[in-house]
């Protein structure tokens, strides 16, 4: 304790000098976010449970600090970047533990810092999975933060976001006060019910921390479905696959979608190839249902390889999990017929089969496949706003074809949906820069190592962020919403004013002297 500073001696004494990073490794690394906005941290509290973040709080509060919570570090909106003095960073990582599997009335509840992978495999045994059940980052995103930030991936095609599956939550609020919601809220009822009176749960869901620290999460439980199928398809141009993805989105017929226009498709055909990572080819084999499936399927992909995809096409794979084989086989039938009919033709369905069986992977795709860096931006739209919306996107690059070239950035776009009712845009910068330490931390070494060291690159970053404001206002224009707002994300600018006094005035009822992540939402 005698190397702490003097202001933070009072916390060790009450959680413990080991719960507390004080060293200038890690003031760096949990400083910063994947965007490389940065600022300087006054320590990082590991806390173990709610014991301890009630204790950080109300030491905050006593002693003038402010605090921010960090989940796995996958921010790229300035999320838990707090540009204030005397900030704290939660670690909320080290709360990882899951703490109540319920199948008999179909819930789970987690502390915060549980990642997607742990309850994801904590799960498994019991064949049960939540409705929402991770992102690709979930090796290291956490729970709590996709909660905070909002996030889609796998099984959003039917089941939405992550905020649609969350039942409840503990928060420590700024008074230093737990508060339950949902049921759990009426003493002694378990968290099996998200509804009881006004929708608590809903107002610390896409909060960013903003009005209190999440301790614990409660979701739903759903029955794995075991019958998968993927289905690959490739287009001429962008108008057919954003129709065939709205229809299969409006008709619920995947559990998860992507796509990719010529820009992103060409920097995934420079990674290494599938068929060739031998790690890779063996988790999909054994993630097959049969010895015989294992044999067709691991043979299929390694003949395919990637030549099935041509750079200049878009394509869309969509993974389909049902209770029975012939109903994922209809539901996959119905998905070619609708991708068909939009002019869509047939590919291998490598890459589907390949991300269903390996949905946690490593964070390599945090830089781009010769080391670049690597930033995203998106907006969420309803489906008839799609095509114009990414037109309107496609318009921007293009008048910025020159200074794209001249500062080596290239472009592409991921495209996906949620539910019935929503279709997801989101251009990905990649270009020559120097990396940060947490792209250190994230990304495995070998593949640090086989990669360009690029040296740092201010103008080229400044002309990406630049770009990146403007993707964010041609998105408005068309009415787009976010997730992940961060610091990043016009939220206060672009409410009614009804909506901003309301939110407003939750943040100062429930955060009067502003030390709940001040700044996240533009609060």
């Amino acid at each position: 304790m005698s190397d702490l500073p003097t202001a933070l001696a009072p916390l060790a004494v009450r959680i413990g000098a080991e719960r507390l990073l004080i060293d200038d490794d890690a003031l760096t690394l949990y400083g910063q976010d994947v965007s490389g906005e940065a600022h300087p941290l006054s320590a990082v509290v590991r806390p173990a449970d709610i014991s301890d973040l009630l204790a950080t709080v109300r030491f905050a509060a006593e002693h003038g600090f402010v605090v921010a919570p960090r989940g796995g570090g996958m921010s790229y909106s300035g999320g838990y970047v707090c540009p204030r003095g005397r900030t704290l960073c939660l670690d909320m990582a080290a709360m990882g533990e899951v703490l109540e599997i319920n199948a008999e009335d179909m819930y789970v509840r987690v502390q915060a810092g549980c990642t997607w992978k742990a309850l994801h495999e904590a799960l498994e045994p019991h064949g049960l999975r939540t409705p929402f059940w991770g992102t690709l980052s979930g090796l290291g995103a956490t729970v709590g933060g996709s909660l905070s930030q909002n996030a889609l991936f796998w099984g959003s095609g039917r089941h939405g976001c992550a905020a649609d599956s969350v039942v409840g939550f503990e928060i420590v609020l700024a008074n230093g006060q737990v508060l339950r919601t949902g049921a759990a809220a009426r003493n002694g009822t378990p968290p099996f019910f998200r509804h009881y009176g006004p929708d608590l749960t809903g107002l610390f869901t896409c909060d960013n921390g903003a009005l209190g620290i999440k301790a614990t999460a409660t979701l739903k439980l759903l029955p794995r479905g075991e019958a998968r199928h993927g289905v690959s398809l490739t287009f001429a141009d962008h108008g057919g696959m954003l129709a065939a993805m709205s229809e299969v989105s409006r008709q619920r017929l995947a559990e998860s979608c992507f796509g990719f226009d010529p820009g992103l498709q060409a920097q995934r055909m420079k990674r290494e190839s599938l068929a060739q990572d031998v790690k890779t080819l063996g988790q999909t084999v054994a993630a097959q249902n049969s010895l015989l499936d294992a044999v067709k399927i691991g043979a299929r992909i390694a003949v395919a390889g990637r030549r099935f995809l041509a750079e200049a096409d878009y394509s869309v794979h969509f993974m389909v999990e049902e209770r029975t084989g012939a109903a994922a086989e209809d539901a996959a039938e119905r998905i070619m017929r609708i991708g068909q009919d939009a002019g869509g033709k047939a590919v291998e369905n490598t890459i589907p089969t390949v991300t269903r069986a390996n949905p946690f992977g490593p964070l390599n795709s945090m830089i781009g496949p010769s080391g670049e860096r690597w930033l995203p931006v998106h907006g969420l739209v309803p489906h008839s706003e799609a095509k114009a919306a990414y037109e309107a996107v496609s318009a921007l690059f293009e008048r910025n074809a020159a200074v794209l070239e001249e500062h080596g950035i290239a472009h592409g776009t991921l495209f996906t949906t949620a539910d019935t009712n929503c279709f997801v845009i989101e251009p990905v910068f990649y270009w020559p820069d120097g990396l940060n330490a947490l792209h250190r931390h994230s990304v495995e070494a070998a593949v640090l190592r086989r990669t360009n060291a690029f040296p740092d690159n201010p103008a080229a970053r400044a002309e990406v962020m630049r770009l990146r404001r403007e993707v964010v206002d041609t998105l408005a224009a068309c009415g787009a919403v976010h997730l992940q707002i961060g610091r990043l994300y016009p939220y206060a600018r672009d409410l009614d004013a009804a909506s901003l006094t309301t939110v407003r005035e939750f943040k100062r009822a429930l955060d009067p002297d502003g030390r709940m992540n001040p700044g996240a939402l533009g609060l």
